[in-house]
């Protein structure tokens, strides 16, 4: 074996972190550090050898979708590295049929030597055979332990929440962890002053996009970028700009959070499954609500006061007119959706993020006229039309000569797949001759490369056949087709509609210099007849 390196891996688990607290690296972390290296100083082949330490802190061990895991698996890819320690196996990974594919495949291939302390594996003791049932066995209990694990976890923060404990893992803007009572909220001056000038301006008949206007005019930094400053080791809201302002949204956020009265609201969301990063959220009537768990930023009479204000403001708002262009007009600078008003000569739109956002880039005073704007989409959707119907007379002409293109298309899948099977069964008897030392690792590594390029490219050459066959009977069955229906609607309409919009365009964005940028539905049948269309306009 080459001069060991060796690649430290540790992982804490997501149910595992100090729920309530903030550390820079909690005690398991530690535990498993000192761990490592106490093994690594006693081993006769590595205690001199060179350590680099991977820590994934707070990430699921049910898959390998962690940063330093995958940025470990890079290094002993490349040679870096070629010993990987963790504490047991359910450091590294609780599917244990992922587990035993890097016991039994990709470890060995890397030429990488594996050690699980508490497991007493080492794989070194398992060249030329395998890693024994005792590890699978191990590495099932790991992955049923960690689906109980999740299930005990949760049923005890709904218990903890139903004593008005506070278990989420970032503080409520406005708040910070208690420092001495562990599970318990303690007000933040510094931002809870910013809440509780929130309020005073809601109570004081501010609308939601003068508050945030304000807010943004005075430059106060918005609560993910604050929290990015109370904490800056934290990898939450990195993704947030700081030039993004405060919206409508944030301010509406803020006035319907029922802590600030001193109450803990728990199980306002849970997740769909144990395995799923996805969430629902629940009805009020199932949130677990205790009061007087924490001092309070706005009494509760100011609280609804507040909801009473949004709630009359939003009964206000006029019901929208079913007009052809709604809900799909965007600012192309911000992406968001651009404001209808009605002036002396009629409606126009205008992006009006600068109202509340002074330092936004977008020009409210850019007013877009709305004839102008659904003259362009009329014409766009007719000359989609047009180029429709050319392709369909085109089609019907070329109706036989597409049935013996798929024939042929299908014959060449066929053929391609034969080949991949060949090169596929070639790939194995490759491995087992590696496995009994049949031919040198760079032989090896040599030939599996170049099978690989020829898997590769006649994977992509199935793709290719796939899509085209796909293409064919797509054009083969026009009753499938949904553009043959529009057409049939569409066709002799001079006059733009909702229901003409809706069916083609799916988001439309206008620029500063008046060009519109249209988003069609069924991209996959529109774009090619436009890109075929401006190829005879070269052509010609």
């Amino acid at each position: 074996m080459n001069e060991p390196k060796v690649a430290i891996y540790i992982r804490l688990s997501l149910a595992d972190e100090d729920t309530g607290y903030r550390k820079v690296e909690s005690d398991s972390v530690q535990h498993q550090r000192m761990l490592i290296n106490d093994y690594l100083d006693h081993h006769p082949q590595l205690k001199d050898a060179p350590r680099e330490e991977f820590v994934d802190d707070g990430y699921t061990g049910t898959n390998t979708d962690r940063p330093a895991f995958q940025a470990m698996m890079k290094k002993l890819r490349t040679g870096e590295l070629n010993v990987a320690v963790t504490k047991d196996f359910s450091r590294a990974m609780r599917d244990y049929t992922e587990m035993g594919n890097y016991l039994e495949c990709v470890f060995p291939f890397l030429g990488v030597r594996y050690i699980s302390i508490n497991d007493g594996y080492d794989s070194d003791d398992y060249k030329g055979m395998t890693s024994g049932m005792d590890v699978v066995l191990r590495n099932i209990v790991y992955a049923s332990y960690s689906k109980d694990l999740s299930i005990k976890t949760t049923t005890a923060k709904y218990q903890m929440m139903k004593q008005g404990k506070y278990v989420g893992s970032v503080e409520t803007y406005g708040f910070k962890f208690h420092p001495t009572i562990r599970n318990k909220l303690a007000i933040d001056e510094e931002s809870a002053a910013v809440v509780r000038r929130i309020f005073d301006m809601a109570l004081a008949g501010k609308t939601t996009s003068e508050i945030a206007r304000t807010l943004n005019e005075e430059k106060v930094v918005t609560p993910g970028v604050y929290y990015r400053q109370k904490h800056p080791e934290s990898r939450r809201f990195q993704k947030r700009k700081d030039e993004n302002g405060w919206t409508i949204a944030n301010i509406h956020n803020i006035l319907h959070q029922y802590e600030y009265t001193g109450a803990t609201v728990g199980h306002k969301r849970s997740k769909v499954s144990l395995t799923s990063k996805k969430t629902v959220l629940h009805d009020k009537a199932d949130w677990f609500v205790v009061e007087g768990m924490h001092d309070a930023i706005v009494s509760k009479e100011e609280f609804e006061r507040v909801q009473e204000l949004l709630t009359h403001y939003q009964q206000r708002k006029k019901r929208p007119m079913n007009y052809p262009l709604r809900t799909i007009v965007h600012c192309s600078e911000c992406r968001r959706a651009m404001l209808r008003r009605k002036g002396a000569n009629g409606y126009y739109y205008l992006c009006d993020t600068s109202k509340y956002d002074p330092h936004a880039t977008c020009d409210r005073s850019k007013h877009f006229e709305e004839p102008d704007i659904e003259r362009i989409v009329l014409n766009a959707i007719q000359h989609i039309l047009t180029l429709y119907r050319k392709q369909a007379d085109k089609e019907n002409s070329l109706r036989l000569t597409r049935k013996e293109r798929m024939e042929d298309c299908t014959a060449e899948i066929s053929r391609l797949q034969q080949t991949l099977e060949r090169y596929q069964r070639e790939q194995l008897r490759l491995y087992e001759d590696y496995i009994a030392d049949a031919m040198t690792r760079e032989s090896y590594l040599k030939r599996k490369g170049k099978l690989a390029d020829e898997i590769k490219m006649t994977e992509e050459q199935v793709s290719e056949q796939e899509k085209l066959l796909l293409s064919l009977e797509s054009q083969a069955n026009a009753q499938e087709n949904p553009m043959k229906a529009l057409e049939a609607v569409y066709t002799d309409v001079d006059t733009l509609t909702a229901e003409m919009v809706q069916a083609f365009v799916q988001e439309l964005y206008l620029y500063p210099d008046s060009q519109v940028e249209i988003v069609w539905k069924f991209k996959d049948l529109i774009e090619p007849l436009l890109a075929e269309s401006q190829e005879d306009q070269h052509d010609g």
